[in-house]
Protein backbone atom coordinates (compact mmCIF):
# COMPACT_ATOMS: atom_id res chain seq x y z
CA UNK A 1 0.00 0.00 0.00
CA UNK A 2 1.20 3.16 -0.91
CA UNK A 3 1.55 5.95 1.87
CA UNK A 4 -1.33 9.14 2.36
CA UNK A 5 1.04 11.79 1.46
CA UNK A 6 3.02 12.37 -2.02
CA UNK A 7 4.74 15.08 -2.96
CA UNK A 8 3.55 15.89 -6.03
CA UNK A 9 0.47 16.24 -4.58
CA UNK A 10 2.03 19.58 -2.40
CA UNK A 11 1.73 22.03 -5.43
CA UNK A 12 -1.81 22.06 -6.67
CA UNK A 13 -2.41 22.35 -10.17
CA UNK A 14 -5.16 24.19 -12.19
CA UNK A 15 -7.56 21.71 -13.55
CA UNK A 16 -7.72 22.09 -17.84
CA UNK A 17 -11.03 22.10 -18.66
CA UNK A 18 -11.35 20.89 -22.34
CA UNK A 19 -14.13 22.54 -24.48
CA UNK A 20 -16.65 20.41 -26.74
CA UNK A 21 -16.99 20.72 -30.13
CA UNK A 22 -20.53 21.73 -31.01
CA UNK A 23 -23.03 19.33 -31.58
CA UNK A 24 -23.74 18.07 -35.08
CA UNK A 25 -26.92 19.72 -36.28
CA UNK A 26 -27.89 19.01 -40.55
CA UNK A 27 -29.14 21.84 -41.75
CA UNK A 28 -31.74 20.05 -43.22
CA UNK A 29 -33.30 19.22 -40.07
CA UNK A 30 -36.41 21.38 -40.68
CA UNK A 31 -37.18 20.48 -44.17
CA UNK A 32 -36.98 16.38 -43.08
CA UNK A 33 -39.55 17.35 -40.17
CA UNK A 34 -41.87 18.83 -42.95
CA UNK A 35 -41.53 16.03 -45.61
CA UNK A 36 -42.11 13.45 -42.97
CA UNK A 37 -45.48 15.19 -41.83
CA UNK A 38 -46.74 15.15 -45.27
CA UNK A 39 -46.03 11.90 -46.66
CA UNK A 40 -47.49 10.20 -43.06
CA UNK A 41 -50.81 12.42 -42.41
CA UNK A 42 -52.41 10.61 -45.22
CA UNK A 43 -51.98 6.98 -43.59
CA UNK A 44 -52.81 7.68 -40.22
CA UNK A 45 -56.41 6.67 -41.05
CA UNK A 46 -54.99 2.68 -40.71
CA UNK A 47 -55.94 2.75 -44.72
CA UNK A 48 -57.97 4.81 -47.32
CA UNK A 49 -60.20 7.25 -46.21
CA UNK A 50 -63.19 6.53 -47.87
CA UNK A 51 -64.22 3.15 -48.69
CA UNK A 52 -67.85 1.60 -49.73
CA UNK A 53 -68.83 -0.77 -46.79
CA UNK A 54 -71.24 -3.67 -48.31
CA UNK A 55 -75.01 -4.01 -46.43
CA UNK A 56 -74.56 -6.98 -43.96
CA UNK A 57 -76.90 -8.68 -46.08
CA UNK A 58 -74.07 -8.92 -48.97
CA UNK A 59 -71.16 -10.87 -46.43
CA UNK A 60 -68.36 -13.09 -48.11
CA UNK A 61 -69.46 -16.22 -49.00
CA UNK A 62 -67.03 -19.00 -49.30
CA UNK A 63 -65.45 -19.60 -52.92
CA UNK A 64 -67.28 -16.55 -53.85
CA UNK A 65 -63.95 -14.58 -54.81
CA UNK A 66 -62.90 -17.72 -57.12
CA UNK A 67 -63.13 -17.37 -60.70
CA UNK A 68 -66.50 -19.05 -62.46
CA UNK A 69 -66.14 -21.68 -65.79
CA UNK A 70 -67.85 -21.08 -68.48
CA UNK A 71 -70.87 -22.71 -69.38
CA UNK A 72 -70.42 -26.74 -71.00
CA UNK A 73 -71.07 -26.89 -74.53
CA UNK A 74 -71.73 -30.69 -76.26
CA UNK A 75 -68.53 -31.82 -78.06
CA UNK A 76 -68.64 -33.79 -80.96
CA UNK A 77 -66.51 -34.57 -83.52
CA UNK A 78 -68.62 -33.53 -86.85
CA UNK A 79 -68.47 -29.95 -85.82
CA UNK A 80 -64.14 -30.53 -85.44
CA UNK A 81 -62.81 -32.37 -88.24
CA UNK A 82 -64.10 -33.19 -91.54
CA UNK A 83 -65.32 -36.30 -92.46
CA UNK A 84 -62.98 -38.43 -94.74
CA UNK A 85 -64.32 -39.67 -97.79
CA UNK A 86 -66.40 -43.21 -97.89
CA UNK A 87 -64.15 -46.49 -98.84
CA UNK A 88 -64.85 -47.94 -102.32
CA UNK A 89 -66.99 -50.90 -102.65
CA UNK A 90 -65.87 -53.91 -103.32
CA UNK A 91 -67.36 -53.94 -106.72
CA UNK A 92 -65.61 -50.63 -107.72
CA UNK A 93 -62.04 -51.43 -109.41
CA UNK A 94 -58.96 -50.64 -107.14
CA UNK A 95 -56.69 -48.74 -109.90
CA UNK A 96 -57.70 -47.60 -113.27
CA UNK A 97 -54.28 -49.66 -114.76
CA UNK A 98 -55.55 -53.22 -112.74
CA UNK A 99 -52.82 -55.15 -111.44
CA UNK A 100 -49.30 -54.43 -112.48
CA UNK A 101 -47.97 -57.04 -114.97
CA UNK A 102 -44.68 -57.26 -113.74
CA UNK A 103 -42.85 -60.17 -112.09
CA UNK A 104 -41.49 -58.89 -109.17
CA UNK A 105 -39.91 -62.06 -108.07
CA UNK A 106 -37.98 -62.67 -110.93
CA UNK A 107 -37.00 -59.51 -111.03
CA UNK A 108 -35.12 -59.39 -107.81
CA UNK A 109 -33.71 -62.62 -108.44
CA UNK A 110 -31.83 -61.93 -111.53
CA UNK A 111 -30.61 -58.87 -109.44
CA UNK A 112 -29.11 -60.54 -106.61
CA UNK A 113 -27.72 -62.97 -109.46
CA UNK A 114 -25.68 -60.51 -111.06
CA UNK A 115 -25.06 -58.22 -107.90
CA UNK A 116 -21.36 -58.20 -106.72
CA UNK A 117 -20.77 -60.30 -103.14
CA UNK A 118 -20.31 -58.11 -100.34
CA UNK A 119 -16.91 -58.91 -98.53
CA UNK A 120 -17.56 -58.82 -94.46
CA UNK A 121 -15.73 -56.74 -92.42
CA UNK A 122 -11.94 -58.33 -91.05
CA UNK A 123 -12.92 -59.36 -87.01
CA UNK A 124 -11.06 -61.15 -84.62
CA UNK A 125 -12.74 -64.17 -83.07
CA UNK A 126 -11.70 -64.12 -79.11
CA UNK A 127 -13.98 -66.68 -77.52
CA UNK A 128 -15.10 -70.21 -78.29
CA UNK A 129 -18.61 -69.01 -78.23
CA UNK A 130 -18.27 -66.99 -81.28
CA UNK A 131 -18.16 -63.67 -79.75
CA UNK A 132 -15.89 -61.48 -82.52
CA UNK A 133 -15.09 -58.02 -82.33
CA UNK A 134 -13.96 -55.38 -85.67
CA UNK A 135 -10.61 -55.46 -86.46
CA UNK A 136 -11.27 -51.38 -86.63
CA UNK A 137 -12.27 -51.34 -83.67
CA UNK A 138 -10.32 -53.21 -82.03
CA UNK A 139 -7.07 -51.10 -82.58
CA UNK A 140 -5.00 -54.41 -84.39
CA UNK A 141 -4.56 -52.81 -87.94
CA UNK A 142 -3.31 -49.02 -87.62
CA UNK A 143 -5.49 -46.20 -89.42
CA UNK A 144 -2.31 -44.78 -91.65
CA UNK A 145 -2.37 -48.28 -93.45
CA UNK A 146 -5.82 -48.04 -94.59
CA UNK A 147 -5.10 -44.40 -95.59
CA UNK A 148 -2.15 -45.79 -97.78
CA UNK A 149 -4.36 -48.04 -99.49
CA UNK A 150 -7.03 -45.53 -99.96
CA UNK A 151 -3.95 -43.42 -101.84
CA UNK A 152 -3.30 -45.87 -103.92
CA UNK A 153 -6.45 -46.44 -105.28
CA UNK A 154 -6.96 -42.83 -106.28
Amino acid sequence: MHPPENFYHLIPREEVKSEKAPRYMSQFRQQVKQEQKLNKASHRTMGPAKVEVSSPDKFLKKHSKEPKLPEKKPFSYREVLPRKPSIPAKTEQLFAGGHAQRDFVRRNAVENIKAVPRKPKPASVHTRHGDKELLENSGLVPKYIKRMVSEREV
